[in-house]
């Protein structure tokens, strides 16, 4: 970078005022990251008011530079123009930016072909190509040539793409002592190439080593590791593949970060981005991601740290997938919650039963009396037929809150949870025929630890609401989809349908006791909340999975049997 400071004050350009502001580093012309050069190029290109006539001139006396002493070495060991242009294109140009690509090709004797680009982590800078423009013009002077011209070229904030044609030599004395400059110097020139050729190569491979080493100690942190820039994702860690359920370690560059965001969390990593969130970023916040197959993972999300990655600004944020943990924590609300609920119910159900005995004997012998009266009595009867309904559904309700409350009595052992599942299909076979279409899927399973009873009770529940969530009148193209299989050590059993589903607004809840969206009178919305206790309580998990309109999946995974 003390080349670009020294052209500038030859051009002209007072230094002070160049460097006027801007890092320490700069001001000293030590050797910079990329986004330094860039904020100096874009200073001088301010101060020349981004004439690219001017900016190219300066260009020139990028050759000339005291400092530039490589190339001026190299042009005293070449024969031919052509040849001091590879060169520097093989040489200079790598030594002074490794990762900038510069391609060059021979078009004749006479001209050239050379393009080059900016890699797109890296920071776009017009200025550096308008330079460069002026050193293929001024190269020539170095072998006592006139100047070079530029016949056509393209210039954008990342490439440039340039044909220049060359100057040709008609001093038969100038040629010979280029002859013998090169022969003189041939051999410095062979040893300084390969000493620059070995601190290059010396100089990429620490830089990949320091680079593989960074890389490698994220992958190995069991955090959600990730660096973007504006919204794109630059580099991810092992965790965020496996936490998304990715498989190729590529799949997530280059996309947006909000689209592995689910919508109801983007307006908030939206205002992180680009810190509006009061001013403030809190400590910690929860975002939920989507994974690829669209499950939701929810993240505990640390404060953003700007770092430089490619040269460039970045950011670095670290997540912990809380998914498990809130789980088990809604798990233990779940559990201590039917525990009260439990002792609740078993004293309303107590208190309930004796009354609604005598109502039930009451309304009974009523309609018994009024039997004999014949028709007159026909809309009394009728009244009274209704009151019996709604004795009886209130009697529902009292059995179900006491199997609620009751702990298990059946010893728990050993289960054959396919026979209980079979067994449960055929009890509920004539229900599922006037709904929808039976398919079974049967995989090798352990025997689960568990009671057969308890087991039916908690799938008749699950298959009688998979039959009610699928519309009457779609018997052809309704599915009832039973599978038995191993995950994890554990038997489970699935139970999908392809009806209503569940909406978000109401999944929270499905397990509540006495939540149902069913009409008065159809359920107690007890189903779901005894399925549960009767899993959990034999050290099970029921969990379940819904898509609005297109139907849902209850997953009852229960431990294998000691």
């Amino acid at each position: 970078m003390r080349q670009v400071l020294e052209a500038s004050q030859a051009f002209g350009l007072d230094r002070a005022v160049v460097v006027a502001g801007l890092a320490p580093d700069i001001a000293r012309g030590a050797d910079l990251e990329w986004a330094a050069f860039v904020t100096l190029l874009d200073r001088i290109s301010q101060l020349l008011c981004d004439d690219v006539g001017a900016l190219r001139l300066l260009g020139g006396e990028l050759v000339r530079a005291p400092s530039n002493d490589f190339l001026q070495r190299i042009a005293r060991g070449v024969i031919s123009l052509p040849s001091l242009y590879e060169a520097g294109a093989r040489w200079v140009a790598p030594l002074n930016f490794p990762l900038l690509p510069l391609t060059l090709t021979l078009l004749g004797e006479h001209r050239l072909h050379l393009r080059g680009s900016i890699p797109p982590l890296y920071a776009p800078c017009t200025t550096f190509f308008h330079l460069f423009e002026g050193c293929l013009v001024e190269t020539p002077s170095m072998l006592g040539l006139p100047d070079a011209r530029i016949v056509r070229s393209a210039v954008t904030p990342h490439s440039i793409d340039v044909e220049i044609e060359l100057p040709v030599s008609r001093s038969l004395f100038a040629r010979v002592k280029r002859v013998v400059n090169a022969a003189l110097h041939a051999r410095e020139l062979l040893d300084m190439l390969e000493e620059q050729r070995k601190q290059l190569a010396d100089d990429l491979d620490r830089v990949r080593q320091s680079t593989g080493e960074v890389h490698a100690l994220f992958d190995r942190i069991p955090d959600l590791v990730l660096i973007h820039r504006a919204g794109t994702i630059l580099w991810k860690n092992r965790a965020v593949i496996r936490a998304l359920g990715y498989e190729e370690q590529d799949d997530l560059i280059g996309k947006q970060l909000v689209d592995i965001v689910a919508p109801g969390s983007r307006d908030l990593v939206r205002e992180r981005m680009t810190g509006s969130v009061d001013g403030k970023e809190p400590d910690l916040i929860e975002v939920w991601l989507l994974a690829r197959n669209g499950a939701a993972v929810l993240v505990e999300v640390s404060p953003s740290q700007v770092i430089s990655f490619g040269g460039q600004p970045a950011r670095l944020v670290v997540g912990r997938d809380v998914t498990e943990r809130v789980r088990l924590q809604q798990q233990l609300l779940t559990a201590d919650r039917m525990a009260s609920i439990g002792m609740l119910a078993a004293g309303v159900a107590h208190e309930v039963n004796n009354p609604l005995a005598y109502v039930l004997n009451n309304v009974e012998m009523a309609m018994r009396a009024l039997t004999p009266l014949g028709e007159s009595t026909r809309a009394s009867r009728e009244a009274l037929g209704v009151a019996l309904e709604g004795v009886d559904h209130i009697r529902t309700i009292v059995r179900d809150l006491l199997v609620l409350s009751r702990v298990d009595d059946h010893a728990v052992g050993p289960v054959d949870v396919q026979s209980v599942v079979e067994s449960t299909l055929a009890l509920a076979a004539n229900k599922i025929s006037e709904r929808a279409e039976l398919r079974c899927e049967y995989h090798p399973v352990p025997l689960a630890r568990g009671t057969a009873a308890r087991l039916g009770q908690v799938l008749l529940n699950l298959v009688a609401n998979a039959i009610e969530a699928m519309p009457e009148s779609s018997r052809a193209t309704n599915e009832l989809r039973v599978v038995v299989q191993e995950c994890s050590g554990r038997a489970v059993v699935e139970v999908s349908d392809n009806g209503v589903g569940i909406l978000p607004e109401h999944a929270a809840r499905v397990f509540d006791p006495f939540f149902t969206t069913k009409a008065f009178g159809a359920g107690t919305g007890l189903g779901l909340a005894i399925s549960q206790r009767l899993v959990t309580e034999i050290g099970g998990e029921l969990t379940f999975e819904s898509t609005p309109q297109r139907g849902s999946t209850f997953r009852v995974a229960l431990p294998a049997s000691d």
